[in-house]
């Protein structure tokens, strides 16, 4: 049985792919205008990297999981539809915040937002429903203006919803769904049941602007994969570090999806290598996202912010910036900038020889010799370096005044300014000494850049993977199937009969789980169970973990964990209980082996340009697959992989370890 983890991101996809024994790597180029394609083509390099016809490859596949970059880029590119969004009446401005609202306007104009008089009381009870008329006077406003999917959020629908459906019953009764008019509704308690106005309004929103191309590019990946054997459901991987059905993904689950389970590959091989203390770059065609790892484990936050909005979902720690081998350099007022638009696949940088225009990151990269015009992807692809070197001429070295040479030296070392700022003020945030930290360099750009950052951030070991340019792919391949359940029962903790009510509530969450489960096709002996309880104290609002077999209840785990005592268990509410049901699939590890120290032969030189120096220099060249573990070389050298290059800089050491890893100390 093989399993295939599949990352679509902006400009290339990447599969990872396992028969119980051996791994295999792949990269396509990302078709925009289908995400089918793309997904497809790299299924059929999966499946030819192990000799084995399509068909047969994805009917004995016993998993393929799915995760994507594209929701994150499509927020960094602002190439969202337009969203219209239905608020209670005195929310029109400030959206349930305070001062907050401006942040949400860069994917949400001022007029596409219209209040409606309604009413549910902090007690839940509905005290004034909204009319038909202004329901429908403001949808039809909403779609003049050229929306294209609404958004309804009314303030206290996650402890009573009917305001929220009965806006949705109204415009189907006037606009049915085979009416063109008919615009998708999205209703805020069923993308989220946060207790937060504010947030709730913001996922909604959000999710409202990922949805159609997510929901359109994933159920066609899903019917094309069935219809060429695949037998399981695609599971589609989530931001908090699971997966699930497409029919059970909501489209912000993905945001982020393929940057936070590389986190979790990442936290899998530093418990491996005995590494506590782990800083991220996975430097992709249009982003670069970072994370740090304490003691081995990624951070969940339960509120993040992306595109500084808080979300009302949890999600790995990460941190995406608009700086990626596609990102597109130009000149504005004098000064040299580099992204956040990225050329993508489609033209992609201008050396792809597809049309591009402007010059990229990897342009740039390609006429400093860092990357070999003729092996590019293995040799599959060709780079055009005379493309590269008249984009950097007319749109940068022209306005700067330079020579091509010095303006794609100025394009690296601007981007590797920023991906260093970056990386530094996130260890910074931890308080501690950034030569505690290793970095981990992937992506198919982390290693070309590792040394470079590391230096300027104070880190002294890099370590690059032999999956590295896959690391999403190979991340994706460690995360189990995961759904979450919220109920809410908001009820003073004084209240007699709330483990009895716990009981109950939880006895049904577990009941639509199971049947969640076995449509994963799971055996409900597989599944395994989390229960937490949100409650507000007079500390603020927490989380706390809570078991039937607790006799005492939810007041004595208060009790235990409010520093408050026992005074708060007597005005503490609880909001609402959540429940987390997941079940493992198979999951590949990596094996070491051992490790014969020798320097190898040198066989080739190319002529790169070094910051260090100010010019080229006659360069070392070593090909991954000719080095055995064990082999040690010194900078300045470049050891070419397939899909990548590992940059050592001059004044650092590069080892082969039993993992297969590249570790570059200085």
């Amino acid at each position: 049985m093989y399993t295939a983890d599949i990352d679509i991101g902006g400009t290339f996809t990447d599969g990872f792919f396992t028969d119980g024994t051996d791994w295999q790597r792949a990269k396509v180029l990302t078709t925009p205008h289908d995400l089918t394609e793309c997904f497809l083509n790299c299924l059929k390099e999966g499946a030819a990297r192990f000799g084995v016809p399509f068909k047969e490859f994805l009917r004995r596949s016993a998993v393929v999981r799915l995760s994507t970059t594209l929701g994150t880029n499509t927020l960094i590119q602002r190439r969202g539809p337009k969203i219209g969004l239905l608020v209670t009446h005195g929310h029109e401005d400030d959206l349930y915040g305070q001062g907050e609202a401006a942040v949400l306007r860069r994917f949400l104009a001022p007029e596409m937002v219209i209040g409606i008089r309604e009413q549910v009381d902090d007690q839940g009870r509905a005290v004034l429903a909204p009319e038909p008329r202004e329901v429908l006077a403001a949808v039809r406003r909403l779609i003049d203006l050229g929306a294209r999917l609404i958004a309804v959020s009314f303030a206290n629908s996650w402890r009573n919803p009917a305001h929220e459906r009965l806006v949705r019953t109204i415009v189907r009764e006037r606009y049915p769904e085979h009416y063109l008019r008919s615009i998708p509704l999205q209703l805020s308690h069923e993308v989220s049941v946060a207790s937060d106005d504010h947030v709730r309004t913001n996922t909604a929103v959000l999710n409202a602007y990922l949805h159609r191309e997510l929901a359109r590019g994933l159920y066609r990946s899903e019917d094309v994969a069935r219809d060429s054997g695949m037998t399981h459901p695609l599971l589609v991987v989530h931001a908090s570090g699971g997966c699930a059905r497409v029919a059970k993904t909501v489209a912000i689950q993905t945001l982020s999806s393929g940057p936070a389970v590389a986190v979790r590959g990442a936290a899998v091989l530093a418990r491996k290598l005995g590494l506590d203390r782990v800083v991220t770059m996975d430097m992709g065609g249009t982003s670069l996202d970072v994370a740090v790892l304490h003691d081995a484990s990624p951070t969940i936050v339960q509120t993040p912010y992306i595109a500084g909005i808080p979300l009302a979902f949890p999600m790995v720690e990460t941190e995406s910036i608009g700086a990626g081998g596609g990102s597109i350099a130009r000149v504005a007022d004098g000064r040299l900038l580099v992204g956040p638009e990225s050329a993508g696949s489609a033209p992609g940088p201008a050396c792809y020889d597809k049309g591009g225009m402007e010059p990229t990151v990897t342009d740039a990269n390609l006429v400093l010799g860092f990357l070999d015009p003729d092996r590019f992807l293995g040799g599959r692809m060709k780079l055009n370096r005379k493309r590269a070197e008249d984009a950097l001429a007319r749109r940068i070295g022209r306005l700067l005044g330079e020579t091509v040479t010095r303006s794609a030296a100025a394009i690296r070392a601007r981007v590797n300014e920023m991906m260093a700022a970056e990386i530094a003020a996130r260890v910074r945030a931890k308080g501690e000494d950034p030569a505690a930290y290793t970095l981990f360099a992937f992506g198919g750009g982390g290693p070309l850049h590792g040394c470079a950052i590391a230096e300027r951030v104070g880190i002294r070991r890099v370590i690059g993977f032999p999956f590295g340019s896959v690391f999403s792919a190979f991340g994706s391949s460690t995360v189990d199937v995961r759904h979450m359940y919220w109920r809410t029962l908001v009820a003073p903790l004084a209240t007699e009969d709330l483990s009895d009510r716990l009981r109950t509530t939880v006895a049904e969450l577990e009941h639509q789980a199971l049947l969640d489960m076995r449509g994963e096709g799971f055996d409900p002996s597989q599944v395994r169970f989390q229960v937490m309880l949100v409650l507000r104290t007079l500390d603020g609002e927490r989380r706390v973990p809570w078991q039937e077999s607790d006799d005492a209840g939810a007041r004595a785990i208060l009790a235990q964990t409010s520093r408050t005592g026992s005074k708060a268990v007597d005005t503490a509410e609880l909001r609402a209980v959540t429940l987390e049901a997941w079940a493992e699939t198979w999951h590949w590890t990596p094996t070491a082996v051992s490790e014969q120290l020798y320097q190898p032969e040198i066989r080739e030189r190319r002529s790169v340009y070094w910051d260090q120096t100010a010019e080229f220099l006659e360069t070392p060249l070593y090909r991954y697959y000719d080095l055995r573990p064990g082999a040690m070389l010194s900078g300045p050298a470049i050891i070419e992989a397939e899909d990548t290059s590992y940059v050592v800089n001059p004044g650092w050491h590069a080892r082969l370890d039993g993992w297969g890893n590249v570790v570059l100390e200085r």
